[in-house]
Parts: structure tokens; C-alpha cells; sequence
């Protein structure tokens, strides 16, 4: 095994390897990000709802506590998400009574790109500018007329059809000159939502947008379809963009779920498919470490389209899959997701990561 136990260092000659931080659990994860990340990226506190809950009030203590152990650590960050249908005040679409016209909606995005950039100037290498704006089934025309077949019918889209997106990217573009320019999404290795992103990612370029890089979330819900995988890093590299891994974690449920749609509470067999996944056996735990050791294989392999790899948390004591998407009345599944333990400790996984990058 290497004698150098960090990823990071292992993967200098490959890619970044990123971290999803809160600032609520920076002093508990503070030894392990600086020994093993070269990347950070704040959860939540980039995000409409923190820095400006209420127009032209901001707000960047949360963000700065990030800020500042990046600056510890000699590093640049990802910096997420501004413009996202969550976790956006309601006041981005109101004018009074009435709801905001698409040019006062692009002022106030315009305005929070500037607010950001002017602040966090010399501490973000790429900005995730838009994030999941592409709807993630196909449209009826029947049970949905008007809406798009390639945007989600978000509030944002509502009121300003694909502009936003648009106004996004030159807002970025204008105040971040020297920084990469991402469009981040979910589900992005499914064949028929990759096609829907291709769309909008094209549709931005046609316009004259700067858009640098694709950003591959890489939640795992159900088994990863390696094919598609590699064919999806093909696809958003033939557009002329460089790829980021930006939220991977595999859940438990990867485990026992063969397709692309996962589960969801009300739904027939959720119970019994809940109460099967909360049995973390170490045979479980084995096969989610299998998965990440052919993910990074595969990751490598792209190493010249990929800049960085970004974990969505640190380690196991705290992950959002631990509730996320639960019926409140059912056992919380305690997930395991990450390449770290609840002791901070590296799996088994993370050492034959290491030895196969030094290969």
C-alpha cells in the first residue's frame, strides 16, 4: 500500500479530491478534510436561503467559516449552488402582490452573483452557476400543458421560461471572468434526463453563454450502470466541457435496488424494501466498497476530462441520506455512504483506492 495515506496526494495526478463541508461539522471533520481533500464545497451556506434570505440582506458568516478552512488549507473551492429551485426565498418571485417580471428576477440574480464574486473573489476556482433545471421525467402534454419537455416547471422556470438559466451564466460570466462555470445535475447517466441536459446545455452554448464544465452529482440510490456511465462522461466531454464529480455517495439502497428509479414512501414495498436496508451487514458494507473502487477505476480512466471528484460529505457520522426522502413514521435507515467511517477512519475501500492510483 502506498506509505502516504491521503487521497489527495495519491490522486495529484489525476484529479481533486473534493469535499462537501457544513460549517456545523468543520471542527469534528477539521483533521481529516486537511489530511485527505485538495477541494471543498460548502453544503448549504452558498445558497440563496443563507446568504440572502431577504433581498439586498446577506448574510456570509456560515460561508466564511468555509471559506476559512479552505484558506487553511491552501485549497480553491466549488462553489455551490446559487440559482436552484430549493432553498430560495419567496421574495426572488414576488414584486409586491404580484409576481416578478423576468427582468427584475434576472436584476436580483445579477445582483447576488456580484454580492458573491466581490466577496469570495480569490477563493473559488468553479462555480456550480444553475443547478438541476432540467426536469427529470418525460412531459405529458395531456396532464401538464405548458410545460417544457427539457425544464423542470420550477417557480423560476414559470416565471421566466429558460431565461433564468441564461441570465445565470452571464451574471457568472461577468463578475467571475477567471473562474469555471458549471451546470450541476442529478440523474445525469440516465439516458433519457441526460438527453433533456444535452438540450439545455446546447441551448445555452447556441446563445453565447460561457459554460466550462458539466457537473455529475453521482448520487447512487439504486446500482450504478457502468455503461452509462462512461457513456455519459463521453457525452458531456464531446460538448466541450470538462466534468466534475460533484456529489457523490452511495446509498444503502444501491444495494438492493437493480434500476434507475428508486423506492419512495407510500409506494407499494417500501416497508419491506426499508426494513431490508437498515440491515447494514459487512457484507453490505463490503459491496459499497466495491462500488467506489470500480467508480474511481472508471474515474481515472477519464482522468483527461476530469477534473475533480467531490464527495457529498466527509464521513458517515453525519450524511442528508440519513433522512433524506423517509417517511417520518418509518426507522431512519443509518447510512453509510462515504469513504470515511463514523470514526473518521478511511474504509477498506479508500486503501485500494490509494494502491490503484499508484499503479
Amino acid at each position: 500500500m502506498s506509505e502516504v495515506l491521503s487521497l489527495a496526494k495519491s490522486y495529484e495526478k489525476y484529479f481533486k479530491i473534493g469535499a462537501t463541508v457544513s460549517a456545523a461539522h468543520l471542527d469534528a471533520h477539521h483533521d481529516l478534510i486537511l489530511r485527505h481533500f485538495s477541494s471543498l464545497t460548502a453544503e448549504n451556506e452558498m445558497k440563496y436561503a443563507l446568504t440572502e434570505p431577504k433581498e439586498g440582506q446577506f448574510q456570509f458568516e456560515k460561508a466564511d467559516a468555509v471559506v476559512a478552512l479552505a484558506r487553511e488549507m491552501g485549497v480553491k473551492m466549488r462553489a455551490h449552488a446559487p440559482v436552484w429551485h430549493n432553498q430560495t426565498g419567496a421574495w426572488m418571485y414576488r414584486d409586491g402582490e404580484k409576481p416578478a417580471a423576468p427582468e427584475l428576477i434576472y436584476e436580483r440574480i445579477d445582483a447576488h452573483s456580484k454580492a458573491l464574486c466581490e466577496r469570495y473573489r480569490k477563493d473559488v476556482y468553479a462555480w456550480d452557476v444553475v443547478n438541476e433545471a432540467a426536469r427529470d421525467d418525460a412531459m405529458d402534454p395531456l396532464k401538464s400543458p405548458g410545460e417544457s419537455p427539457v425544464y423542470r416547471n420550477s417557480e423560476y422556470y414559470k416565471l421566466c421560461g429558460a431565461g433564468f438559466i441564461e441570465a445565470a451564466f452571464r451574471s457568472m460570466d461577468r463578475y467571475a471572468p477567471g473562474v469555471q462555470l458549471f451546470y450541476n445535475d442529478y440523474s445525469e447517466c440516465v439516458p433519457e434526463k441526460r438527453e433533456r441536459i444535452v438540450r439545455l446545455i446546447r441551448n445555452l452554448q447556441e446563445k453565447g453563454c460561457r459554460i466550462d464544465g458539466m457537473g455529475m452529482q453521482q448520487h447512487y440510490f439504486a446500482a450504478p450502470d457502468y455503461d452509462e456511465l462512461k457513456r455519459s462522461i463521453e457525452t458531456y466531454a464531446g460538448l466541450g466541457l470538462r466534468i466534475h464529480v460533484t456529489e457523490l455517495d452511495i446509498s444503502m439502497t444501491a444495494l438492493m435496488h437493480p434500476g434507475a428509479k428508486r423506492l419512495r414512501p407510500g409506494e407499494a414495498g417500501f416497508a419491506e424494501f426499508i426494513r431490508e436496508a437498515m440491515r447494514a451487514t459487512p457484507e453490505k458494507l463490503d459491496r459499497i466498497s466495491d462500488i467506489y473502487v470500480r467508480l474511481f477505476e472508471i474515474y481515472r480512466s477519464y482522468a483527461d476530462v476530469i477534473d475533480c471528484v467531490t464527495t457529498w460529505g466527509v464521513a458517515d457520522d453525519w450524511t442528508w441520506l440519513d433522512t433524506f426522502g423517509m417517511d417520518p413514521n418509518l426507522p431512519k435507515i443509518k447510512q453509510h455512504p462515504l469513504l470515511f467511517d463514523e470514526q473518521g477512519q478511511p474504509k477498506p475501500c479508500v486503501y485500494r483506492i490509494i494502491d490503484a492510483a499508484g499503479r
